[in-house]
């Protein structure tokens, strides 16, 4: 197995938070069960990482461009078994730790707590603007206290068009563009036939 760089390690550690993020199910109050759409991660000093990702039930994909790649990850939310493809690879892993709706459902767990912080309005990078509901998610893990902060727009059945989160000091942006509610195809989640363990991971 080709070893990863430190390049593209940095961002798998962004794909699996995403996943976490974007991975919502009907259990929680935000978003629909299917939908594909353009995630975008905003990081320091103003630059963004684009994934085009697709959720179908308990299904989730991404897409992200590494340098020279294409990394794809599907996530089975029933099974909590992720798959990590590049060109030259496939890993397997389980999802420790993660709920079967993401880390809302995760917060819930943590007897969060909700406040509605009123309408609030988000435009998106693809020039739509949804008129949201603002909720902030606060719970405890391992003692430390998380915050999500929601946008929930009311015409897209409550899909999180907006989401920030604060884990240990560290903020971290994702809104989402070109957002979809038709179910996309499920051969779109089909894991390869055969996969290697990730080292370092569960398998």
């Amino acid at each position: 197995m080709t070893a990863l760089s430190h390049s593209q390690k940095w961002l798998l550690c962004m794909c699996l938070l995403a996943g976490g993020l974007a991975a919502q199910t009907p259990a929680t109050p935000f978003g629909p069960a299917d939908y594909s759409a353009v995630m975008v991660i905003h990081l320091k000093g103003g630059a963004t990482q684009r994934m085009a990702i697709a959720k179908r039930g308990a299904m989730w994909r991404s897409q992200i461009a590494i340098p020279g790649h294409t990394m794809t990850e599907l996530i089975n939310l029933n099974t909590r078994t992720a798959y990590m493809m590049l060109p030259q690879m496939c890993m397997k892993h389980a999802l420790p730790n993660l709920p079967p709706g993401g880390m809302l459902a995760q917060a819930q767990q943590n007897h969060a707590k909700t406040v509605d912080l009123g309408p609030a309005t988000v435009t998106t990078g693809d020039g739509k603007t949804y008129a949201c509901e603002h909720s902030r998610v606060t719970y405890s893990q391992q003692g430390k206290k998380q915050t999500i902060d929601v946008y929930a727009a009311k015409s897209l059945h409550n899909f999180p068009v907006k989401l920030t989160t604060v884990q240990n000091g560290r903020t971290v942006t994702v809104t989402y563009e070109h957002i979809h509610l038709t179910p996309p195809a499920a051969s779109l989640f089909v894991p390869p036939a055969h996969c290697s363990g990730m080292p370092g991971f569960p398998h």
